[in-house]
């Protein structure tokens, strides 16, 4: 009688330990990470656990002793091992700065900040996370019994030569190295590509809304008056502002002097401190562009949830 569904997840799950396999997420990174996690840490344990599927589905579900026995010969691919640890670290550092984005007390420094640094890990792995991946595989490896060689590939590829070289490019032997150029630098470099593009975005708002992100510690009045000036030209349109610069600048003079004696006065605490006590009458632009700043989308992709300081005021 052929194993049912339950049966075959209990055999999965009493190979496992902590981390559950989960389906591939096309909105979450938590829920991509977490996919990606189970096999990256317990992929021995999956091996094994598809092995005794196999086996006990031999003679009762031909179909399904063959689909486990295949899975478990790609888990002993070399490569594929390689790009599971490469896409595990790469997601891993990721996965904290969309998390830290979604978080109540985040604003846009912080952000940008946090965009800024995982730009910095990704170009250095660019450059240095290839080979730290290769011995992270050959210890998965090892744990899976088999020789941590690169597959070969049949197909020839060509180094390309600067301009005026003349001599024919020569074809790419290694099959680490055609991993390294067809895979991992791709991945890399469209990932770069992504968090840059999110970084600069990111970092043009805050050239005009940085002074904000502290109101106990806003620059002296006449570096105050030119950043209410550029805010008010960026909310500006068709002659018409959101915001008075000029007024704006001595409301923060003013609120500052009332806020408590702490380091840090951010966005929403001023906002809660306005409404509180009622101040928005007399603090009508710093009241308006609080609430602007907050409701600035801090993450959205293609591939990932759109999430909006909105809900929080």
């Amino acid at each position: 009688m052929p194993l049912t569904s339950v049966h075959r997840w209990k055999i999965l799950t009493d190979h496992l330990g902590l981390y559950t396999i989960k389906k591939l997420s096309d909105t979450l990174w938590e829920a991509r990470i977490s996919s990606v996690k189970a096999v990256r840490y317990q992929i021995s344990s999956i091996h094994d656990a598809l092995i005794t599927l196999a086996i006990e589905t031999q003679k009762t579900d031909v179909k399904v002793s063959h689909e486990a026995t295949t899975l478990a010969e790609q888990l002993k691919d070399f490569n594929f091992i390689v790009s599971l640890v490469v896409w595990y670290d790469i997601l891993f550092h990721i996965n904290i700065v969309s998390k830290s984005l979604q978080s109540t007390d985040t604003d846009l420094g912080k952000c940008t900040e946090l965009l800024g640094k995982c730009c910095t890990f990704l170009e250095e792995y660019r450059n240095t996370g290839f080979k730290s991946a290769i011995l992270t595989a050959k210890e998965l490896a090892e744990e899976l019994e088999i020789e941590p060689v690169f597959k070969a590939t049949t197909r020839i590829r060509y180094v390309k030569r600067q301009a005026g070289e003349t001599a024919r490019d020569e074809p790419i032997a290694s099959p680490e190295k055609i991993i390294e150029i067809e895979f991992f630098n791709c991945l890399l470099d469209t990932t770069l590509i992504s968090v840059n593009e999110r970084f600069e975005q990111l970092n043009e708002y805050s050239e005009y809304w940085s002074f904000l992100y502290n109101i106990k510690q806003i620059p002296e009045k006449p570096d105050l008056v030119k950043f209410c000036g550029d805010l008010q030209l960026k909310l500006t349109i068709d002659s018409k502002s959101d915001i008075d610069g000029c007024i704006l600048c001595d409301e923060l003079i003013s609120l500052k002097s009332l806020l408590p004696d702490q380091n840090v006065a951010t966005p929403v605490f001023v906002l809660n401190f306005i409404k509180d006590r009622n101040l928005q009458e007399l603090y009508p632009n710093i009241w308006i562009a609080m609430r602007i700043l907050l409701i600035i989308p801090v993450t959205v992709a293609s591939g990932e949830r759109s999430f909006s300081k909105l809900k929080l005021i």
